[in-house]
């Protein structure tokens, strides 16, 4: 698999936009490693990724810094950790029922569930 595409500088003319959702896996020397987007920079249909992310050097404590085309190949979403939730129903004649569900990213999902005869809707995220 190749490595993400290094620029020197972004093209003038270029335009800012403030990153969201910003910690993501590079590709860079033959390696996935840690990174954080700062900003994008957006020049015709090309975005380019003003990012640090961990130096390939064992030593080096610190973050590198680097501009990159983005691809959605060799740089990706990092999700967050899966988070466990403990949603708790309404009590019925037995108790308390709970349903325990693994959230593996961060956006929201939106699924029916049918328990014990009732259908309800269940608004996970």
């Amino acid at each position: 698999m190749r490595d993400a595409r290094p620029l020197d500088h972004y093209p003038s003319g270029s335009h800012r936009i403030e990153a969201r959702d910003a910690w993501v896996w590079i590709r860079h020397k033959g390696a996935w490693r840690k990174g954080a987007i700062h900003c994008w920079y957006v020049h015709g249909d090309t975005w380019m990724a003003w990012m640090q992310h961990e130096d390939p050097t064992p030593d080096v404590p610190w973050s590198a810094w680097g501009l990159y085309v983005y691809d959605g190949v060799t740089i990706r979403r990092r999700h967050t950790p899966a988070a466990v939730a403990h949603v708790e129903l309404s009590p019925d004649s037995d108790g308390m029922d709970r349903i325990t569900a693994r959230l593996r990213d961060t956006g929201y999902r939106v699924a029916r569930h049918r328990l014990a005869g009732d259908d309800r809707t269940l608004l996970i995220g």
